[in-house]
């Protein structure tokens, strides 16, 4: 029965503080006569109210009725335990005693209680009646944490059944009440062991009730934590794919994983993306060391009394140049020949032993030399394959005789030759260039694929999406197919892009007339844009032109010259496509039809011109506004015409074709 109490105070903590339980329990079991009309009251306020069935106060005022409920059948109990212990005392006295003390009890007034008689009288009834109290307790309390559970999360259905639940418990606690009250036990079973034994069998009920709405619950937050593992390990698996593309990009660019956490601080750069662009910028940095680099050897060459013209065409016979001061691309070009032999390979024609050559090395060697001086590279570690190509190249470059005439020994080159990196101002000149070709290198083989190198020979016929002048601002004749004197600079292909190779083309292929600047500033010093007309027109005026309307004339002039020669190009190409790709075909046929429209709108403004060139005094000056008016219409519109037709190409598909059709336009 102690055990079954504790069940009871169980419940109590459930919903009451410890304090107010103890309070509770002490105040039914001293002043049990006003526990058991506080327990009456509560019954009936409960047959009558339903609304009293909520919350906290709900489960706070059946505790207090539960304790005051045991705690006075507890009292019986006790006093029966007294009267027996006071018979026998009683029993053990003398005569004389014994009647004196019969004679005080007879006289005391006794108000006898039937409930309590009937209880001595069958106690193993009232042991019955104790276990039906805990086994509706034990239903109550599961009943209770099933309109718990109901709440959270909120099911109006489940609240309701569980709400009758706990009614039909109170009901049972009011017979209950009645039963203690009238003093007329109503067994259920046949015997009171039966009735003790159902009473167990329904507290187990009960019980597995209240453990099978835990489970539940249970089983509800086991499906929460479940959700947000599913979500968790998406949140991984996308994770790991963002690492995954990380870690590519990096072995792209040369990096490992661990590389590249201490990159930035143990090898003091920062990487980048390998991209065209990139490649593009290490192309122009090499272009500008050769002409860098070339200087103080000419300067040099001039210095020793070096017969210039006799050493350009030792190196290409038979070029005639345009111009003296071209004879320099002929310098360029031999430094180029020279530094370039071996590009194509991986080794850069250099022995090395146990070097493993893969794309990420490559690009890791691009971004460590990058930013550092070549001389500080080369003196950590001199016989690095970077400090062999420097001495290969430079014993290539740099002529014995020309060393000796340059410094009147050959002291550098013999140190050189000995494996060292003299620190002369001409050997750091010359390391710089070689950095920018060894950078070039090292970041072609970082590209998958490979990127591709190809040279220009001499006497080839000039492709504009292939090759670039030296030499800018040129007219090319019409007549004749320009071809190549000397190639500069090697070209590269790239992912399908090119980068144009640049060459200088042979005198006869082009003509260069030069305007006397002054005459060229005047006539632009009122145009929109003067600095934009001087510098397109200083390449293709005459000496002889004395006004601002021959100079737009001959401008004009230049401009249907040269949208002539783009229509006898895209006619070509139209003709090439007209059986192999509808679709690019159509859209330069537009272009072209556009490109018609140019030239005869421009030989309209001619015509225009030269009559207001022969009417200096017209009768009428709206005669002359009119007629420029046309001009400034007809030139508006072909300019409009010619940059209007390469924006309608399709994909980028014919980008090579369209950005030659541009620059021609």
């Amino acid at each position: 029965m102690c055990q079954r109490f504790g069940n009871v105070v169980q419940i109590g903590l459930l919903v009451l503080a410890a304090p107010l339980t103890n309070f509770l329990a002490t105040l039914a079991f001293h002043k049990k006569d006003s526990s058991l009309f506080v327990f009456e009251h509560l019954l009936l306020e409960f047959d009558v109210h339903d609304e009293l069935l909520e919350g906290i106060m709900f489960a706070g005022y059946i505790l207090r009725a539960v304790c005051d409920l045991c705690c006075a059948i507890l009292g019986l109990f006790l006093k029966e335990s007294y009267l027996t212990i006071h018979s026998l005392a009683v029993a053990m006295l003398p005569t004389g005693l014994k009647d004196n003390q019969l004679h005080e009890s007879n006289s005391q007034k006794v108000h006898p209680q039937p409930m309590e008689e009937s209880m001595n009288q069958n106690p193993e009834a009232l042991e019955a009646l104790i276990s039906k109290i805990f086994t509706n307790i034990s239903s109550l309390k599961s009943s209770y944490i099933q309109l718990q559970s109901a709440h959270t999360p909120y099911d109006p259905e489940k609240i309701e059944d569980a709400d009758k639940l706990v009614i039909s418990e109170l009901k049972n606690l009011s017979e209950l009440k009645h039963f203690y009250r009238e003093n007329y036990p109503k067994p259920v079973c046949v015997s009171p062991q039966d009735s003790r034994l159902a009473a167990e069998i329904q507290e187990q009920q009960s019980l597995l009730k209240t453990y099978e709405v835990m489970v539940k619950k249970f089983q509800s937050e086991i499906q929460n934590k479940d959700t947000e593992i599913l979500q968790m390990q998406q949140q991984i698996e996308e994770a790991t794919q963002k690492r995954a593309k990380l870690e590519k990009n990096l072995k792209l660019r040369g990096l490992s994983t661990k590389e590249s956490e201490g990159s930035g601080d143990e090898n003091g750069f920062c990487p980048v993306d390998l991209t065209p662009e990139l490649f593009t910028s290490a192309v122009e940095a090499a272009f500008k060391a050769i002409h860098d680099f070339s200087k103080p050897l000419i300067n040099m060459m001039k210095a020793a009394g070096w017969d210039l013209d006799a050493a350009a065409n030792s190196i290409e016979p038979d070029v005639v140049y345009a111009k003296r001061a071209h004879k320099k691309y002929a310098f360029e070009s031999h430094i180029c020949q020279r530094m370039f032999s071996g590009f194509q390979q991986e080794s850069y024609s250099i022995k090395s032993e146990n070097v493993t050559f893969t794309k990420e090395s490559f690009f890791h060697e691009f971004l460590a030399l990058r930013e550092m001086d070549p001389l500080d590279v080369l003196g950590q570690n001199p016989d690095s394959i970077f400090g062999q190509f420097c001495r290969s190249k430079y014993l290539v470059v740099v002529h014995p005789k020309m060393e000796a005439s340059f410094f009147g020994n050959l002291d550098q080159r013999n140190y050189v030759m000995g494996g060292g990196h003299p620190r002369t101002p001409f050997y750091q000149a010359f390391l710089k260039l070689a950095k920018s070709i060894w950078l070039l290198h090292r970041l072609a083989y970082s590209f998958d694929p490979d990127v591709k190198v190809f040279q220009v020979k001499r006497g080839s016929e000039f492709s504009e999406i292939y090759m670039e002048s030296v030499v800018k601002n040129l007219i090319l004749d019409e007549n004749q197919r320009p071809t190549v004197g000397l190639m500069v600079m090697p070209g590269f292909g790239i992912r399908g892009s090119v980068i144009q190779s640049r060459v200088y083309l042979a005198e006869p292929a082009f003509v260069r007339r030069p305007l006397e600047q002054a005459n060229i500033e005047a006539s632009c010093r009122s145009t929109r844009y003067p600095a934009l007309c001087i510098q397109y027109l200083s390449g293709f005026a005459d000496s002889t032109i004395q006004n601002p309307q021959e100079l737009a004339q001959a401008a004009l002039s230049v401009s249907l010259y040269r949208a002539r020669y783009t229509r006898s190009y895209m006619l070509k190409v139209a003709t090439e496509l007209k059986a192999k790709k509808a679709k690019e075909y159509q859209a330069i046929k537009d272009c072209l039809d556009q490109i018609n429209d140019s030239v005869q709108q421009l030989s309209q403004s001619i015509r225009e011109l030269r009559w207001l060139g022969g009417h200096e005094e017209a009768e009428s000056s709206d005669d002359v506004f009119w007629h420029i008016s046309n001009v400034e219409t007809w030139t508006s519109a072909a300019l409009t015409d010619a940059t209007y037709c390469v924006d309608q190409f399709p994909g980028r598909k014919m980008s090579k074709l369209k950005a030659t059709i541009k620059g021609k336009v």
